[in-house]
């Protein structure tokens, strides 16, 4: 129902998250329907990377914590999305001191040639770019000059990415 694993349904139990209100006579788990309906939330809150611990603490008191919860979670991920813009310009600032830059844009056209070749459209090279241009503009521009795009090749795709936004 939920795509759990019995390991995953194994491990709720001994975290204490979630176990079977019965069991049959020849040991199978049995849940009802309230059971359900906490494994579904457990998921819910999972999928959205909320910890385990959290999880339990906010099973305790049911409805109350919420909004602290996803609040908590929102910074989280804020926080994990700084770190990465961090270690995107890192990255692109060794690149370019080491001029390294030469060689990454010849393994990039080699990328993009196998890209094509396993089936990877026009359009998924869309969304990379304006995933990108929404995280870090800044970075999506300096990423495009040191790949050899031209100031009116940028001012193009940029143009391209919002028009299909």
């Amino acid at each position: 129902m939920f795509g759990v694993s019995r390991s995953t349904l194994l491990y709720y139990d001994a975290a204490g998250l979630f176990s079977a209100s019965r069991r049959s006579d020849s040991g199978y788990r049995l849940y009802s329907e309230e059971d359900v309906e906490r494994l579904k939330v457990i998921r819910q809150l999972r999928d959205l990377g909320v910890p385990v611990a959290k999880i339990r603490k906010y099973l305790t008191q049911p409805g109350r914590g919420t909004t602290s919860i996803l609040l908590q979670r929102i910074l989280a991920i804020n926080e994990q999305i700084g770190v990465l813009r961090d270690q995107q310009q890192a990255i692109l600032s060794l690149l370019e001191a080491e001029g390294l830059l030469k060689d990454a844009r010849r393994t990039l056209k080699k990328g993009a040639v196998l890209a094509r070749e396993v089936g990877i459209s026009k359009q998924n090279y869309r969304q990379v770019h304006r995933s990108f241009e929404k995280a870090s503009p800044e970075s999506h521009r300096r990423f495009l000059r040191h790949l050899g795009f031209s100031a009116k090749e940028i001012t193009r795709l940029l143009q391209e990415i919002r028009k299909r936004a």
